[in-house]
């Protein structure tokens, strides 16, 4: 973590038992924009699982990709927004507790996109 941003969430957070808050996106903190793609270039992702993302060498293409075009970002948003409005809420004996979180517990059986076939077309 960049010292000075961690430096200022101590200040921010002195204690366990606080209630004060921050902000996620430390440069446009009311704007929809990709800086928080730039923060996680400069060390300033809030939660360690963001900041994973930069330092994931899996996940540091499209994270340098955002940072650098708020047109890609918007593209790749719209899309996950298409694919996100397509999912049904499972629930009762539908739904699942995933055994591991990161994975889904069942095969792939079902689900479809009208946008995997672009997805699979567009590199970072």
């Amino acid at each position: 973590m960049d010292q000075t941003f961690g430096k200022n969430l101590k200040l921010t957070c002195p204690a366990r038992d606080t209630d004060n808050t921050t902000v996620n996106d430390i440069r446009s903190r009311n704007l929809f924009d990709n800086k928080y793609y730039v923060d996680l270039m400069n060390r300033q992702g809030l939660f360690t699982s963001d900041q994973d993302l930069y330092s994931d060498p899996r996940t540091k293409a499209a994270v340098t990709s955002f940072a650098v075009s708020q047109g890609l970002f918007f593209d790749r948003f719209v899309t996950s927004m298409i694919k996100m409005g397509q999912l049904s809420v499972l629930t009762g004996s539908q739904g699942e507790i995933r055994a591991k979180c990161s994975v889904r517990n069942g095969a792939r059986e079902g689900l479809w996109s009208v946008v995997e076939e672009f997805e699979e077309n567009v590199a970072f």
